[in-house]
């Protein structure tokens, strides 16, 4: 159980990946699904001058869905959230994690946020790597939505001092 309580620690710390994750948790406005509960929430980075954006992962029963966010207004100190679009995520393990995108990198779309669904394994040095990644999906901004990528090129690493 030692060896596993590091692993545990740096997955949460990879939930609020990108700074300011309580502001990517404002008010969804619809909501992406009746029943759903929000495990973490991710703010983007979208393209200078434009509305903000982030990424929701939410728990729907069995299924966990990707939510693509666009910040379309205020309530009061409370961004409110339009869903632009989404993914359902099957994970062919219970060991199997949504990495972020503050951790995850694709030589192939090396200036794109990038999700991927794999495990996180630590290494000798005490950092952690991705390993068995399965799926992956890039935020494409320009056309506000989520399309999936090939998985090799990608990385999802956790330094020691993260």
């Amino acid at each position: 159980m030692s060896r596993s309580l590091p692993a545990v620690a740096a997955l949460l710390a990879l939930i609020p990946a990108a700074g300011h994750a309580s502001e990517a948790r404002g008010k969804l406005a619809p909501p992406a699904a009746n029943g759903c509960v929000e495990v973490s929430g991710t703010a983007l980075t979208g393209m200078a001058g434009g509305p903000a954006y982030s990424a929701a992962e939410l728990k729907c029963g069995t299924k966990l869905l990707l939510v693509l966010q666009r910040q379309t207004g205020r309530n009061g100190n409370l961004p409110v959230w339009s869903a632009i679009d989404q993914v359902t995520i099957a994970k062919p393990s219970p060991r199997h994690e949504l990495l972020q995108p503050g951790y995850c990198s694709s030589t192939r779309f090396p200036e794109d946020s990038v999700f991927a669904l794999g495990r996180m394994v630590e290494q000798p040095d005490g950092s952690y790597r991705s390993e068995n990644v399965v799926k992956a999906w890039r935020v494409d901004i320009k056309r506000e939505r989520m399309a999936a990528i090939p998985v090799d090129g990608l990385l999802c690493a956790l330094d020691p001092a993260d």
